[in-house]
């Protein structure tokens, strides 16, 4: 995504999907691109590009998505592509990478020949991604 190798564990990887017709949410904030239907279920597309200071790319039609699902919170992130499912013991620390967005929702990195790839911490992704739309405060409770 954005040139840069990222993985995700796959027990937060739902499926990669096809974004066919994304329908726009008026008054949505920014991470929201839309939604779309997945077998009967309204899914939110979410763009996790500027969180990760990666340049921002608009989801296009029949354009890829990983879905994510983790922390009680699902959506359809938006990716360049899928390089395949690889397997590794455990993560390396992210301790090499440096300080910045990318760096804070990195849970360590994954070992491949060219080069490491960027572990995503899926939950606090998808946390930071419903930020927008969590009430602040309790003035916000009904």
């Amino acid at each position: 995504m954005g040139g840069r190798t990222l993985a995700v564990d796959v027990r937060e990887a739902r499926e990669v999907m096809r974004l066919d017709v994304v329908a726009s949410v008026p008054g949505a904030p920014a991470p929201l691109l839309g939604v779309v239907n997945l077998r009967g279920t309204v899914l939110a597309v979410a763009d996790a590009r500027p969180l990760l200071a990666l340049a921002p790319k608009p989801a296009s039609s029949g354009g890829a998505a990983i879905v994510l699902a983790a922390g009680g919170r699902e959506a359809a992130v938006p990716i360049d592509g899928v390089l395949g499912l690889e397997w590794f013991d455990a993560p390396l620390p992210a301790d090499p990478m440096p300080d910045g967005p990318l760096k804070s929702f990195a849970a360590g990195l994954v070992p491949r020949p060219d080069e490491p790839a960027i572990l995503l911490d899926a939950a606090r992704l998808l946390e930071a991604l419903c930020a927008p739309w969590t009430p602040a405060g309790p003035e916000a409770q009904p």
